[in-house]
């Protein structure tokens, strides 16, 4: 195979390095002999952080890639010294967050424990957030290959400071110090990139222009991250605790899916920076999404193939029915590779993404009660998947009407709409023939 890095690429490997390097830690504590106690104190750790913090990082940083591209940032401009400061600032809130709502978070959250290592949550929510803007500094320059060997060298060393402490016999304390140290090593190499490309100028006019850009993206993805709340809610109203853990242990959706086709998402902003270049950007959408199709398609209809015979393999036979759940979240790929908010945040109109955020949650909640009635635990699922389509659909509606683009200028239709008949037939046959 022919591989060519660019800075597309480059940010999916990225991601998928990531991915695999949580995945990995979990693994080794489970093979370490940790307590499933202090194994249980990490991952809340790693949730409380990342609750605080997902939606306004993705938020600002989304917002702020459309507005600069290499030439933008030339000559030292003082603009990613300025992301920086907000996104320091925005984590100094996050910890004032948990701070003021400690007992609230301990009594309702957590079930009355207090938080994990409190101290070291707070020094990792202040330097991790903002080290987060080092592969997008890349990602602007067009360096994918430091893209890459930033990745591999940082998520190796973090792999190695959070595993060996359990593995050499000492508790998970000593790994959440090195989950600290990881995240100060890449902040201080932020530093050194944003000394040696931008001037540390305050430019409040800048700020107030990319905040009231990205604002309304950081409430559309606080919407979007509190569907799984919602489903949540709606499952314990109706069953008992035994179900929910079916339910939880089943919606998961196909991490390979949703990291490439955010990384991919986020890879493509820079470039709407330089308007001219706007046909040429829709292209490239049509011709990735496409190649992201032919393999992800494929790999979805034979994880739902496998998924009802290796779930009670997995886990046990009490998990059996999170097949089905697992079967109808692996459908949420329709929606995933379908990228009009890509175009509508680098030419700036984040104002629909927001409302259409909003009307997902209403369509999820009025869908996910209503289909609850027929098909039980999995008609919350299916309410989410129809929500997350018609979020796609608003979207694409309102890039045709406000951009003037059509939906055939940036997907592929019918390669699109055959894997999606095809996959939503394979489902059919296995729920509703074989199983």
């Amino acid at each position: 195979m022919n591989f060519k890095i660019t800075q597309i690429s480059a940010l999916q490997f990225f991601q998928l390095i990531r991915f695999s390097t949580l995945l990995l830690i979990g693994v080794v504590f489970t093979k370490s002999g940790l307590p499933t106690s202090e194994i249980g104190q990490y991952e809340t750790f790693l949730f409380l952080a990342g609750a605080v913090s997902f939606f306004w990082l993705n938020g600002l940083i989304q917002g702020f890639l459309p507005s600069v591209d290499e030439k933008s940032i030339s000559g030292k401009s003082p603009v990613l010294f300025n992301l920086f400061y907000l996104l320091a600032t925005f984590s100094g809130l996050a910890v004032l967050f948990i701070l003021i709502f400690e007992k609230a978070i301990s009594g309702h959250l957590l079930h009355g424990s207090q938080i994990p290592f409190l101290n070291y949550l707070i020094v990792y929510i202040l330097i991790s957030s903002p080290a987060s803007l080092v592969e997008y500094i890349y990602l602007i320059k067009k360096q994918g290959r430091n893209i890459l060997i930033y990745g591999y060298v940082t998520f190796v060393l973090m792999f190695l400071l959070v595993v060996l402490p359990p593995v050499l016999g000492y508790s998970i304390e000593y790994s959440m110090i090195g989950l600290v140290i990881s995240s100060a090593i890449r902040l201080v190499w932020l530093l050194v990139l944003l000394f040696q490309n931008s001037k540390p100028n305050p430019d409040f006019l800048f700020i107030r222009k990319h905040l009231k850009c990205a604002f309304p993206l950081v409430f559309s993805m606080f919407l979007s991250g509190s569907a799984q709340y919602i489903d949540g809610f709606i499952i314990t109203s109706y069953f008992d605790d035994a179900t929910f853990a079916v339910f939880r242990f089943g919606a998961r959706e196909f991490p390979l899916v949703l990291l490439l086709a955010n990384a991919f998402s986020s890879s493509m902003l820079p470039g709407f920076a330089d308007r001219s270049m706007l046909k040429s950007n829709l292209e490239t959408i049509r011709q990735n999404s496409q190649k992201l199709g032919f393999w992800l398609f494929p790999l979805s209809g034979v994880l739902m193939l496998l998924s009802h015979w290796a779930f009670p393999v997995i886990f046990n036979v009490s998990f059996a029915a999170s097949a089905t759940i697992f079967n109808i979240y692996l459908l949420l790929i329709v929606s995933r590779l379908l990228f009009p908010q890509t175009i509508l945040i680098g030419l700036r109109k984040t104002n629909a993404i927001m409302w259409a955020s909003f009307l997902e949650i209403v369509v999820n909640v009025i869908l996910s009660l209503w289909f609850v009635q027929f098909w039980g635990l999995a008609g919350v699922a299916y309410g989410t998947v129809c929500a997350y389509v018609f979020e796609k659909v608003v979207l694409t509606v309102f890039v045709r009407k406000s951009c003037g683009f059509s939906l055939s200028a940036y997907l592929n239709v019918k390669q699109h709409l055959l894997y999606s008949l095809l996959l939503l037939t394979e489902f059919i046959v296995i729920e509703y023939l074989i199983y």
